[in-house]
């Protein structure tokens, strides 16, 4: 079933050419843990991992690409009465540390099931980026709330380094959607429920290597299909 229209707008999009952004980990790690953190740097099949510690708290860099915190200190307990409460803890977290940008977006919350709901309700908050009001995957920000304030963040950003010539039409949402339909209902319990159909750019290292080799690429006109689940399929947007 849909829960929300499909876009009938026929648009004509260009590539992209992308790159991860790359984190200053030492900038991020005052920003985050403040002065007087510890630092070790660990080196392994071409991936770099440095790991900062301090003020109760974990920072795990990987090849400047990949940025994953944990408080793992003793903090005063906040009350989180709904997800809204959990929202503006979120957005002032990122704020606060820098990295909230006017191209990150918050897109959807969810009830968090795993260690961080051991002791009372949790959420998963989902940030996305965009381009020009489009989003921008496979990029993201998740921030993990519950009544210790922000446990937790993973992030990996993208940055656009040119537009590709020429423009070209997209196909329409409904074509993208009949051609990923098959594969919905196989992978997922029915019944079915379309959240979310939108176009915008997808950049998927797996089309070069892994994402530790990868520094830029392209990303491709898509259109993102999301169902009641979470779960999200991308679909090139141009026709073959």
């Amino acid at each position: 079933s849909l829960s929300i229209g499909i876009p009938n707008k026929v648009v004509s999009l260009p590539m992209l050419t992308v790159k991860y952004k790359n984190f200053d980990s030492d900038e991020v790690a005052k920003k985050i843990l403040g002065k007087g953190y510890s630092k070790e740097i660990f080196n392994n099949d071409g991936l770099k991992k440095e790991i900062f510690k301090g003020n109760g708290g974990e920072l795990i860099i990987e090849n400047n690409k990949r940025l994953a915190y944990k408080n793992k200190g003793n903090r005063e307990r906040v009350r989180i009465p709904n997800e809204e409460a959990a929202a503006k803890i979120a957005n002032d977290f990122l704020k606060q540390h820098k990295l909230m940008k006017d191209d990150i977006i918050p897109d959807r919350i969810y009830h968090e099931t795993g260690e961080y709901a051991e002791d009372g309700p949790a959420y998963k908050l989902v940030y996305n980026q965009t381009y020009k009001d489009k989003f921008l995957g496979q990029s993201y920000i998740h921030v993990y709330v519950n009544h210790s304030g922000v446990v937790a963040v993973e992030a990996m950003l993208l940055e656009c380094e040119k537009i590709q010539q020429p423009h070209k039409k997209v196909i329409p949402a409904t074509e993208a959607l009949m051609g990923i339909m098959n594969t919905i209902l196989q992978e997922n319990k029915q019944p079915i429920s379309i959240n979310e159909i939108e176009i915008g750019y997808y950049f998927s290292p797996a089309r070069y290597a892994d994402w530790k080799e990868v520094d830029s690429g392209t990303a491709i006109p898509s259109w993102k299909i999301t169902i009641q689940n979470g779960k999200t399929y991308y679909i090139e947007a141009y026709k073959n």
